[in-house]
This record gives structure tokens, sequence and C-alpha cells, in this order.
């Protein structure tokens, strides 16, 4: 039977070293986007994503509302007596995917082969895995307005039964007269300067749920776009005046909002938009990049044809602890209710 060792420990080991180097340069030719959008879930730093490592199989995250604000109390009474509302729950199960190239006996027999090319394509194998991290992650955008039974399995949502982008999202409380709260534009409004403003505003007034207010969208505000809007944004943003006025007020949103602009969410991905507009306060973004097993790759030879594999794995989920947090619109103009 061939193995490892009979078939050739040194190529195995000397095929390992080039390996090593095609990643590396996988990792020089490519940026992964997410990486500029990730921070590591309960620090200080702004980030669109947070990540959070797991062992476990399943994973539950549950959050909570605030106490209920402080009652007068008479001299001599027992104090007031509260108690936090839980909110729903988003249950992540990471999934596995898989790709793999062959390098055959023959190329292993010849000498005159190019084993370069072989590497090119262990260099792109890395490349793809990194390209389908940052199609997943901000697919969770993509898909913010679709049902949630309807979601693709690398994605999980806050558990109230809407998609993440809703005019309906449930207040649990039921002390409260107001039994639904909105995170999305109901008319689809485009981006503009008057327009953001108006999202930044309805950010700025989710509340818990107790319907109580939270500080949510008071700065440190990420706009995040499509490549198509990245130019509008980019003005709206940045420009050191009031953008398409002839005032010449201050613009407030130059250090407030931080634009980002990315292929990701564009017309050219699955449910993707040319039009639609987010707004993430990122020190209260609920996005999270659940990681199970980072990027593993082996070397192993198929002992039937003895083909010398090279393959790679990652296990991971990406989905929203809740809904609060985000704002968006579709920006197509359209009336928009679920």
């Amino acid at each position: 039977m061939e193995t490892r060792a009979t078939w050739g420990a040194g190529f195995i080991a000397g095929l390992g070293a080039k390996v090593m180097d095609a990643e590396n340069q996988a990792d020089s030719a490519y940026s992964l986007a997410i990486n500029s959008a990730l921070g590591i879930e309960k620090n200080k730093f702004t980030a669109l994503f947070k990540t959070r490592g797991t062992k476990a199989a399943r994973e539950t995250l549950i959050n909570k509302s605030g106490i209920n604000y402080f009652s007068e109390t008479t001299e001599g009474d027992d104090y007031n007596t509260d108690a936090r509302v839980p909110g729903y729950q988003v249950q992540f199960n990471p999934i596995k995917k898989t790709q793999s190239i062959e390098i055959t006996e023959e190329d292993k027999d010849d000498k005159d082969k190019d084993i370069a090319d072989k590497m090119d394509e262990v260099s792109d194998l890395k490349i793809a895995y990194m390209m389908t991290a940052d199609r997943d992650a901000f697919g969770m955008f993509n898909y913010s307005t679709t049902a949630q039974v309807s979601l693709p399995n690398h994605l999980s949502f806050y558990a109230d039964g809407v998609p993440l982008l809703s005019t309906l999202h449930p207040i649990k409380s039921t002390t409260t007269s107001n039994t639904t709260q909105s995170n999305a534009s109901s008319t689809g409004i485009v981006l503009t300067e008057a327009n953001m403003e108006t999202g930044r505003q309805a950010h700025r007034r989710q509340n818990d749920d107790r319907d109580l207010p939270m500080n949510i969208g008071g700065g440190r505000v990420i706009m995040l776009v499509p490549d198509a809007l990245e130019k509008t944004a980019m003005i709206l943003a940045k420009s050191t005046k009031r953008s398409g006025t002839a005032n010449n007020d201050l613009n407030i949103y130059d250090g407030m909002v931080t634009v980002m602009s990315t292929k990701w969410i564009n017309s050219q991905q699955t449910s993707g938009s040319d039009t639609a507009w987010f707004l993430i306060d990122s020190m209260k973004s609920p996005a999270i990049y659940m990681s199970r097993k980072g990027y593993n790759s082996s070397i192993w030879v198929d002992n039937k044809n003895k083909n010398v594999i090279y393959d790679a794995s990652f296990r991971y989920q990406v989905g929203n602890k809740d809904w609060r947090g985000v704002w968006g619109s579709k920006g197509d103009g359209s009336s928009y209710s679920s």
C-alpha cells in the first residue's frame, strides 16, 4: 500500500514549504475586506462586525433590556424593585465549507512540469476562502430584508421573526403602549444629505424591549454603502461644508460618520443592491462573526490514485444578536413594510 512515507516524504516536505509560501503570497495579494470591519466583542474599539470564537457546535446569545427609571419613594417605604426583560435569542450553528486541489502522480514524476502552476492554485485556493468569508459576512446586509425562513445556512438572525431591517420589530414588554419598532425606511429613501439626517435621527431613537431609550447612534457611526454609492457617501460625510448647498454651514458629519464602501453588497451579489445604505453604531453593532475554526489546510496522499491532495476548510456563521444598532434603507424610493 502506498503511504505518505513510501511515496516520497522528501517530496511532501518540499511541497509543504512551497504551499506555505503560496499561502503567504495569497495573504499579500488579497486584502480580506472583513478585517477592516472586525473587532473583538465587548472591546472598546469600533467595528462593524464583532468577532466571537466558540468551541461548541451550537452557541446561543440572548440580550436583555435596561432597568426602568427610578421611582420616587416615600420616606420609610420599601425600595422599588424591577427586573430586566429578556430579548429574543439568536442561535449560531457554525457550518463547514471546504475546497481542495490535486497534484497528480504525473506532476510529481514528470520533472519538466512546472510545479509553480500548482502553487498558483494553492494561492488561489486561499484567496477563494477569503472571498467566501467576505461575501458571506457582508451577505448579512444583502439579506437584511429577507424573511428569516429563507436565509442561507451561513446566516442566523435574531429570532424575533422578522428581517434584520423591519418596520415591525416586536417589543417584548407588555407594559408599554407600543408593540413594534422600526429600523428601516418605509419609503426606501435614497441617499441624500437630508435623508441621511432622517436616518440618523431614526437610528438614535431606537428603544430596548422595555421601550426605554438606548445610547445608540450618537457618534462613531458607520455608513455602509455599495461601491456605486461611495462617491455620494464620501461627499456627504467628508465635505468641509454642507454638501450641495450654497450655505457655509459646518458639515456635522465629518468625523461623526465613517464611510465604509464595499463591492460585497452591490448588485453583482446575490440579493445585493446598488442603492441600499445602512447606518451602524460601531460601538453597539449587533453583527457577529462567529468562528468555530479558522482557515485550516492540509496535504495528504490519496492511496487510490497516488495523487497529493491539498485541501482547506473553515467553520463559522454570521448573524446578529439584536437588530438595534442598525438602521437601513433600500434606497430605491419604493415602499417597504415587513
